[in-house]
Parts: structure tokens; sequence; C-alpha cells
């Protein structure tokens, strides 16, 4: 049972551990780009793993500076633990202790303290802060690793080569070093691994240099080329594993040959089996007999059953058995000869306890009085213990001879009785003879002991086993030879023709015939014979061959003959290969460090194929990054600078404020709007569609990059509110806008608002179901009528209605949500009644949910604004099933595991997009790229979520409703915009001026890929059009959703209050609140 515990437990852990990696390495060949959906096999993610530069340069930054720090860090490691090792122990532990501080430390306090410190010291984050940074974290795993290994190293050897003359140098080169080699190779391992996956110090001190654990953080959602490159690593370490397993295996092999030939054990049994093959030709060529097989199943059945349990009766093995019992009887006996002891160890106790009663009584020194005091108690201590011991032996020993006693004469009158019967039967006597034999043992055991009784018979019984055992093999054995016979019959070479010649014994061509078949089997058995002779004099050679290398009879022949090369080979060529390896590295590092412009983006806010594209038509090279929050850019930018950014609207005007941003020239943008003309005379001209394109201040290149596209002018409205207060020098007045806002530094790149989502079914119903549940549209008629609308499936000219009485689910209609009557509240309502609530865990979008039902706004400009939201943020998150989600949100709507949700209106277009299975990838036949292409309308099982932009009332806080002058009086939704930025700092400005309009060239593709609206006009149409309109948008049957709430005319949306701003004092008090709440998260 216990082997059985240990088996399950070993089997869950390896489920634990490789259950995981084995789905990963499934879902690398998935078709679809689903991380939890399979959707067929394709080696697609492992093309876009290879096309996917951004990613490669991190895999390669990664390695880069896991080589090098790894490197340092086992140099300093091994020789901080040779020098600890000539210390005392005590002061070994102490700085050991000092050593381990980065082990026991938090890696976020060790990668801010970095920080700091490199700032203080005034060192440019880069490549080197990285590696000194892992180098800091790498020498305790060495020191820890090499540290046990270098203890057990015998001091002996170490002292006799000091003895001999050897240098310090040389005893550590030839003496220290080798012992420690397994140590320090798998410190360079640990090392190694530590450094290449490490996040949370990289992202700290990294600055322009982004690993694979970055990249991958930073990405907004899970793609499979992720697990193609995880499955490759899987692949490269188990390859390793494998080498080097069959190098032991190799080195094991060549150590137990080099026993066999020592003991003269190598190939005998090869030997053994040639010879016995040669003496049967033999005895069959002198007999002129021959093998032949039985065709008789019952034979062969006979045969291989036999020969099987042979083979299991040799493989049991008893000698361990028993020596395991005879050791436990050795460990008994111990026991009881220290026991015997106890007798003699009283009697010198007490005389030692006599004579120091007699110096205390003699002496009168007090300190020598004391000092037998303590060694008197202790001595009577002593004599109590083998007083009560001894006892306690002597009445079990006497116990033990009374109970041997009673049973003797229990045996005495058994046999007496057994006597007095006058003819017994049978079973009488049985019945006496095992009574006798049981009290026998009885008194056997008592008088031995129990446990000494018993394991002598265990052992006895054992050797009993293997007598049997052998005996058992020796019968099989005998068995199988004769089955052996009867399978393997030998009959004469020419026995047809003496059946023939004893019918016709004068016939001389059959006697011919005899002896030409007999010469030939003569020839035949005589060629068998020398080949296998030829065969073993072959083994033996080898064998002498192989003894002369591993035992040479010339000692100093075979020492001094090798060349420098042949002692040397395998150190030179593993050498060789690390030197190229990192030479190779070291120059793809430095050319991906070669470049001429810096751009940080958010996670896959661009396909990568388009900085590709980029790079080949300006010559340039990029150094494209990623980060997942406005708070980590602002963070970065303290220890790095970016040519282009693209930051959120109220970290645009915060930059802006600090003087961090370059106002933009938009002669030199391929972009125009109608109100640019409000601030700058002449600023589109050239720009618009009906004027022609001659621009004197673009550049050929600009001009042919394609026509500008027009911003929206609803989100410039929006843009223009975030004001921004910081005054350019004059210098940039003939260039900027001059709008006082962000629009001065910014280009929208990309923009949306935020929304109610509600899955129309409960969670986890599949699309494709034949019964959907409407779960969730059956609870908002029971609960929030009023917040619905229905139509007529049936009827497409139908107009929505307001739901009203109809609080019956029909499914008949389509069901949408009144936004006039929707109000955030829904979510709180949503919670406590168990529904499945995911949030965006934007600080800014959580507490504007709150901020818009107290204040009809989310730009909270009180600390008593933000105390009241916390409170009624507190509420909603404290049900379980409210969760907060960054990117991640996607996917889990993607796969409809919500009930009611908060996300982008592009991610949530997405997200029902890939939900209805409209991604179908197709491959462009010009450039061998994926682009996602909607699927035709043959599948008819496609769920729409229902969704909605608040505008209800607001509520007040306690009901009581703002009445400041100019207070909004209905709830609205976040419009956000990401926008792109340049750096004052930027040394690239003309690059950056050419990639900007790049960008908007490519605007369509990445709205495309990433499923979100840009700021211009033309992509949106294209993104939302309709069949009928000609075209085939991905997003037209989401268009409402698509589209941000205000460019939705006619929707009666009261449009005000929707910009998020910055606000210096309060921002950080609400991110302090917002880190509270999810802290208290459970």
């Amino acid at each position: 049972m216990k082997r059985f515990v240990r088996s399950t437990y070993f089997a869950l852990i390896l489920l634990v551990i490789y259950v995981p990696i084995g789905i990963m390495v499934l879902f690398s060949f998935n078709s679809g780009s689903s991380v939890s959906n399979w959707m067929g096999f394709s080696t697609r993610w492992y093309e876009e793993f290879f096309k996917n530069s951004p990613f490669i340069k991190s895999i390669i930054t990664s390695l880069f500076v896991a080589v090098v720090s790894t490197m340092i860090s086992v140099v300093i490691g091994v020789m901080a633990a040779i020098g600890l090792s000539r210390l005392t122990k005590r002061k070994q532990s102490k700085w050991m202790s000092i050593a381990n501080i980065p082990l026991i430390n938090a890696d976020i306090i060790t990668a801010v303290a970095l920080m700091v410190v490199f700032l203080i010291c005034g060192l440019k984050f880069g490549i080197l802060t990285l590696i000194m940074a892992h180098v800091s974290f790498n020498v305790p795993y060495v020191l820890i690793t090499v540290m046990p290994r270098l203890r057990k190293v015998d001091k002996s050897i170490v002292e006799a080569s000091y003895d001999l003359g050897a240098k310090t140098s040389t005893v550590i080169f030839k003496i220290i070093l080798p012992i420690l080699k397994p140590a320090i190779i798998i410190a360079t391992i640990i090392a190694f691994a530590m450094s290449f996956d490490d996040f949370i110090i990289s992202y700290f001190t990294g600055g322009a240099q982004t690993n694979v654990a970055s990249f991958i953080y930073s990405a907004k959602r899970i793609k499979p080329y992720i697990f193609a490159f995880g499955t490759i690593m899987v692949g490269i370490i188990a390859a390793g594993v494998i080498i080097w397993n069959a190098f032991l295996f190799a080195q094991d092999k060549k150590e137990t040959t080099k026993l066999q030939i020592k003991n003269g054990t190598y190939k005998t049994k090869e030997i053994y089996k040639l010879e016995k093959e040669i003496q049967m030709l033999k005895d069959s060529l002198n007999t002129g007999t021959k093998r032949k097989i039985s065709f008789k199943l019952s034979i062969w059945f006979k045969f291989y059953v036999l020969k099987f349990k042979l083979k299991i009766a040799n493989s049991k093995n008893y000698d361990k058995k028993i020596a395991k019992l005879e050791w436990k009887r050795y460990k008994l006996q111990n026991t009881i000869n220290r026991e015997k002891r106890y007798g003699a160890r009283l009697k010198k106790a007490i005389a030692k306890q006599k004579q120091l009663e007699k110096q205390l009584t003699k002496t009168t020194d007090i300190k020598k009085a004391a000092k037998i005091s303590i060694q008197l108690e202790k001595i009577e201590e002593k004599v109590t213990f083998l007083a009560e011991e001894v006892a306690w032996l002597n009445e079990q020993e006497k116990e033990a001879k009374e109970k041997a006693a009673s049973i003797n004469k229990k045996i005495k009158q058994l046999k007496k009785e057994f006597k007095a019967e006058i003819a017994p039967s049978k079973s009488t006597i049985n019945w006496y003879n095992k009574k006798i034999k049981y009290y026998e043992e009885w008194k056997i055991e008592v008088e031995e002991g129990k446990n000494n009784f018993k394991l002598r018979m265990i052992v006895e019984k054992l050797k009993d086993i293997k007598q049997i055992n052998e005996s058992k093999i020796n019968d099989l054995a005998s068995r199988l030879d004769l089955v052996a016979t009867q399978a393997f019959r030998k009959v004469s070479v020419t026995s047809k023709i003496n059946n023939k010649i004893s019918n016709n014994p004068n016939d001389k061509e059959l006697i011919n015939l005899k002896n030409e078949a007999f010469v030939k089997f003569e020839t035949k058995q005589n060629n068998l014979i020398k080949a296998k002779d030829e065969k073993v004099t072959h083994i033996k050679l080898a064998i002498a061959k192989q003894k002369e290398k591993y035992f040479p009879t010339n000692i100093d022949e075979a020492n001094f003959t090798k060349g420098f090369f042949a002692r040397s080979w395998k150190v030179l060529l593993v050498s060789l290969l690390f030197l190229v390896s990192f030479t190779g590295l070291t120059v793809a590092f430095v050319m991906n460090n070669i470049y001429d412009l810096v751009i940080g983006n958010w996670g896959e806010y661009i396909d990568p194929s388009l900085i590709k594209e980029f790079e080949k038509e300006y010559n340039v090279k990029v150094n494209y990054q990623e980060y997942d929050s406005n708070e980590t850019l602002y963070n970065k930018l303290y220890t790095f600078n970016y040519d282009l950014m693209v930051p959120s609207d109220y970290m645009v005007q915060k930059l802006a404020e600090e003087g961090k941003l370059e106002p933009l020239d938009y002669s030199r943008i391929n972009a125009w709007s109608e109100g640019f003309g409000d601030f700058k005379e002449g600023i589109n001209k050239g720009k618009k569609p009906s004027e022609e394109f001659t621009t004197k201040t673009q550049s050929e290149e600009e001009a042919e990059e394609g026509e500008t596209l027009q911003i929206s002018d609803e989100l410039l409205d929006i843009m223009y509110k975030s004001k921004v207060d910081y005054t350019e020098p004059e210098e940039y007045e003939e260039t900027s806008l001059g709008t006082q806002s962000i629009i001065d530094y910014a280009i929208p790149y990309l923009w949306g608002d935020l929304v109610i989502a509600v899955n129309p079914n409960s969670m986890g119903t599949s699309r494709t179901s034949s019964n959907p549940d409407a779960a969730n549209i059956k609870w908002l008629l029971e609960t929030h009528p009023e917040t619905l609308l229905r139509k007529l499936k049936s009827n497409e000219e139908s107009l929505w209605e307001i739901v009203g009485d109809n609080k019956e689910y029909n499914k008949d209609y389509d069901y949408a949500m009144n936004n006039s009557e929707l109000s955030w509240r829904i979510l709180w309502d949503a919670a406590a009644a168990g529904k499945e609530v995911v949030l965006n865990e934007d600080p800014k979008n959580v507490y504007a949910m709150a901020g818009q039902i107290l204040y009809g706004t989310g730009n909270l400009t009180k600390q008593s604004q933000i105390d009241a939201a916390t409170r009624e943020l507190a509420t909603l998150l404290s049900y379980k099933k409210v969760g907060l989600q960054g990117d991640s949100l996607i996917q889990s709507a993607a796969e409809g595991r919500f009930d009611f949700a908060v996300m982008y209106n592009g991610d949530l277009s997405y997200a029902n997009v890939v939900y209805n299975g409209e991604d179908t990838l197709e491959t462009d036949e010009d450039d061998d790229t994926y682009s996602i292409q909607p699927k035709a309308d043959e599948d008819e099982n496609k769920v729409y979520f229902l969704y909605g932009r608040p505008n209800a009332e607001v509520e007040g806080v306690n009901g009581e409703k703002p009445t400041e002058e100019g207070a909004p009086t209905h709830q609205t939704t976040n419009i956000y915009s990401d926008n792109m930025v340049m750096s004052k700092d930027s040394t690239h400005k003309d690059i950056a001026y050419d990639f900007i309009n790049f960008f908007i060239a490519h605007a369509e593709d990445i709205s495309e890929s990433t499923g979100t609206p840009t700021g211009f006009v033309e992509t949106l149409h294209s993104a939302t059009a309709a069949p009928e309109d000609g075209e085939e948008g991905t997003y037209y049957r989401y268009a409402d959703m698509f589209k941000p709430i205000i460019l939705q005319k006619g929707s009666g949306y009261n449009d005000t209050w929707l910009q998020p701003f910055f606000n210096n004092e309060l921002d950080p008090k609400l991110i302090d609140a917002y880190n509270t709440l999810r802290a208290g998260k459970n």
C-alpha cells in the first residue's frame, strides 16, 4: 500500500509538471489564434515565430545577457567560495549570510534598489546595468552550489600538494577545480536558467534592452507563437538532456568495460556462446546428425512456458532480504548485549559514587567541593537509571524463566498423556504432535526473546525458500533440456537416403548420393565452424586491444607518446564550439543594438511584419519595445528615452506638461482635419483629397507614401478638452498648431470607449449549442427590463422597441441594451445575483464606473469623491465572482467565459468576432503573411454580445445628486485615445516623421490586426463597410459596437464629460486607493 501511495504521489507530481508542457506543445500546432480551443493542426505559429523580429531580438538579448552574466557569476562565485573555504567556520557563516541576502530578499526590492543605485551612479541604463544586475543575483546561486562540494575536498590532498612544492595557482587549477567540476557545471546551468527567464529585475534595470520575459509580459494577448518558442525550448532542453545522458552512459559503459577487462569477464558470455555453438557443430559433424525443428505446437508451448518460468525463478533474489533481516538481528543483538552490560556498568557507577562521596567529605576547598558535587549529582542520576534498568531486566528474566518452566511442564504433561494413549488414531497422533511442537516453539521464543526468535525463524525460512528455489531452477532446467530435445530432434543427415538404401542395399547410385550429401554437410559445417572460430579470434583480439588501451604494458610509452592534440582535443573542440557560438551571439546582439529609431508601444499594437517593411523601405533599423501600462512607460522614461511613444490621452497630457514631448509639425504629417485650419492657416493645403498633393514641406518619399487621411473631428473635439498647461519655447511657434491641448503633441493611433458587455447565455455555453439558455437576457428581463430593447428577427424593417411589460423571453426577438436607461449600477446588481462579472483593470476605468454613478464623471477632482468611489467599489469587489483582468479579458470574452464585462469597444468587437468563428486566417500570396478575413454567412449559429454605454441619470451620493452649476445629470462612459507622440530628446526626428506617415499609410492594417478603431475616418469606414456598399469590413456586423458612441449620430447620447484628464495632485492617491482595493480582493 505504501508503495502504491508513493507511486501515485510521484505520478501526480509528474502530471502537474508535464501536463501543462504537453498542452503547450499541442497548442503550438493549433491552426487558430486561440490558446484554449483546438481548431486544427498547422505549423503556422512556427512560421510566425521566426518572422516576429521584436521577439527574436528579445531572445537574442536574453541569451547574450544570460551567457555573459553566467560566465562572470561563475568566476566570481567560485573564487569567492575558494576564498571563504580558507576562513574559520564562524566567519564563513557570517559572509555566507551576507552573500545570501539576494536569495532571501524579494525580487522587486532588489530591482528597485539596483535601479536607484544605478541612477545615483549616473549609469546609462542598458546592457551594462542589465548584466550587472543579473550578476548580483546569480553569484549567490553559484556560492550555495559550489560550497557544499568544496567542503568535501580532502584537506590532506591540498596540504600534500603544497608539501610537494605546488604553487597556489597550481593547487587551484590542478587539484581544487577538477574536484569542483560537477558543482561548477550545475551552478552554470542554474545561473543561466535564472538569468534567461528573469523578469522583474530586468524590467527595472534593462533600459533599452527587452528580454524574453519582459516581451511576453507586455504582450496584449498570449499568442501561440509563444507556445512555439516554448516548444522549441523544450526540444532543445530535451535534446541536451538526452545528449548528456548518452555521454554519461558512454562513460559508465567505458568504466564497466575497464572493470570487466581487469576481472577477465569482458565479453565472456559472447565467447562462451560462440564456443558452445562451435562444439555443437563439431558434435553434429562427428555424429553426422542435424537438428530438426518440431512442428508440434504443444511442445513449443511447453518449451516457452518452461523458459519463462526458469527466467522468473532466476530473477528471484533473496540475498537482499536475508541481509536486511540479518542486519536487524545484529542491531537487536547489540541491544541485548548492551542490556547485559548494565550490571557491570552499575557496579562501576556505584564504586565511582562512593569514591566521590569520600573526596567530598575530605576536601576543604569550596570550589573543588562544588565541582565534586556536580559530578556526584550526575553519577547519582546514572546509578538510578542503571539500577532501574537492571531491576527491570532481572524481573523480565525471572518472568521468562517462570514462563519457560510452566511451558516445559505443559510439554511433559502432553508427552505423558500421549504415551498413555492406547492405540491412538492418526488424527490423535497429529493433534499431539502439533500441540507439542507449538509449545516447544513457544518455549524457545520465551527463552531467546520474542523479536530475536522471530528474526531467526524468518531468516531460516528464507534460506529454505532459497534452497527450494535453487532446486526448482535445477528441476526446470532439466525439464527444459528434455523438452528441447523434443523441439530440436537430432536426425541423420542422410536419413531419407538411408531409408531408401535399406530397401535397396545394392543400389550404388543411392550410396553415391549418400556420400555426396555427407560431404556437402561436412563442408557446410566446417565453414560454419571456421566462421565462428574467426569471430571468437576477432573478439579476443579486440579484448586484447582494449586491455592494452586501458592497462598498457609499457606505462612510460603510454604516458608520453600522445601529442597535445590527442590529449586535449575534447577540450579544444568544446572551447572552439563555445567561442564560435558566443561570437555569433555577440555579433547578432550588436547588430540588433545598432538602430536608427526607438519606438515604445503597447503589446500587439502593430503587426511585426510592418516593422520589417518599414526597415526595408527606409533602410533603417528600429528598436521596437512594448509596455503594458502608461505608468510603466512613465517609469521607463527615467531610465531610457524613446523617439516615438504611444501613451494614452491623460499620459500625453502629463508628459507634455513636464516638457518631455516634441510639438508635432502637422505640415510634415499625412493627416488633416477641418479643425486644424482654425488654429493654423494653410496647414491642410495639398492634403485634402480634392486638392493636388504638392506640399512643399514634404519630401518625395512622403509623397510616395500614399494619400493623406482625415482625422475624426469628433475625436479631435475630445482631445481638445485635454488642455496642456505648458508654454513651449518660441522656436516651436511656427510649426506647432498652438491649440494648448494634447493635439499639439499627439497624432491619434487607436481610440474607443468603455462599454458594458453582456453574454446572452450563461457563462461557458457554446455558441453552437442547440438549446441556448439566454440566461442573462432572462435575468435582465426579470430585474432590469427598462435596460432592454427588442425587435422581431423575421422582419428586417422592424424597429427597436422598449420591452415594457413584455418580460417573458421570446426567442423570435433580438434584444439590445437601452443606453438611456442603462446604469453602471447594473454591475453591482449582477454581482449580487452571483453572475460572473469581469472588469477592465485600468484604475481610471474602475474608478470611472463609481464616479459616473455618484457624480456623472470619471474625472474625480476631490479626495472626498475618491473616498466615496472607493466605498462603492469595495462593495462590488467583495463579491467572489467579480474579477479584474488586463489584456486576458479579451481572451475570456472570446471564449464566452463571462456574464457581464466592462471592456473597450474594439476589444469586445474582436472578441465577438473570434467567439463567432469569424477569424478565418487566409494566406496572402504576395507576401506569405496571414490576415484576418471574415467568414461566409453559412454559419447561422452566431451569438452577438449585448453591449451598451450607460446614459442613465446620476444617482448621487446617498441619493443626493450633484447640485453644482454645470454638473452632469447623466452617466456617461470613458472615451480613451492612445496617441503617437515624439520625445523632445529624440535624435532621429526625421525618421520619426517617416514612421508616423508610414503608420498613417498602414492604419487600416493596424486596425485590422488589433481589432480597434483608428482615429481616421477612412479606416473606420473600411472596417465597418457593409456588403451593399461594395465592401465587406471585418466588423460590419458589429458596426455600432466597433464605433465609439460619439460617432453614432442620432443616438440621443448625452456626450459631455467623456474625457479622462490628468490630475497631478489626485491621480497618485487614486492609484494608491485602487492598489489597496485590489490587494484586499479575495
